[in-house]
């Protein structure tokens, strides 16, 4: 396996790999919104998802590589109405086997480097479970506050409901 950690924009050939990488993080992990259902997107859809969103210059899905295989990815979202066009939502997950090796650090430093070169978006959110105190250090590592706490915004693994933070940082 390749130790070299290749950072890229999704293409429309990853789309067996991302949906694959998405449905094992769902898996493995009780901090995403996403859960062992998985993506619940044919390798089609996600072609056309990454075609249309490569289209759009406030949308991006970035991939983290080690060798071949999908490491991480940071995707940030937003909508193409001209009053909250500016607002990214980022959603943003790296594998178990991988997590500790600063994948998500890199990930970061592309995305909001995109961010600012592009220059449409002017607010990135994104939610965290209070208990997520790595991906929180993360978060705040690249100037994110809490913005507001969502009383009972996801369960856990138990079926205990639990807060979540909405975090923002701002352009």
């Amino acid at each position: 396996m390749s130790t070299e950690l290749l950072i890229r924009e999704a293409r429309k050939k990853d789309s067996s790999k991302l949906i694959a990488f998405l449905d094992q993080v769902g898996r493995e992990s009780h901090f995403l919104t996403l859960d062992e259902a998985g993506v619940l997107m044919t390798e089609s859809q996600m072609e056309e998802y990454l075609e249309q969103l490569f289209q759009k210059d406030n949308n991006a899905y970035f991939l983290a590589f080690l060798g071949e295989e999908i490491a991480g990815v940071l995707h940030i979202t937003a909508d193409f109405h001209y009053r909250v066009r500016h607002i990214g939502d980022i959603f943003i997950a790296v594998a178990s086997k991988f997590q500790g090796y600063g994948i998500g650090t890199f990930l970061f430093e592309d995305a909001l480097e995109w961010v600012e070169e592009i220059g449409v978006l002017k607010r990135l959110e994104l939610t965290v479970q209070k208990r997520n105190k790595a991906a929180i250090h993360l978060y705040e590592k690249f100037g994110f506050t809490i913005e507001a706490i969502q009383k009972y915004g996801a369960r856990d693994e138990h079926g205990n409901l639990i807060d979540v933070y909405v975090m923002v940082k701002f352009f």
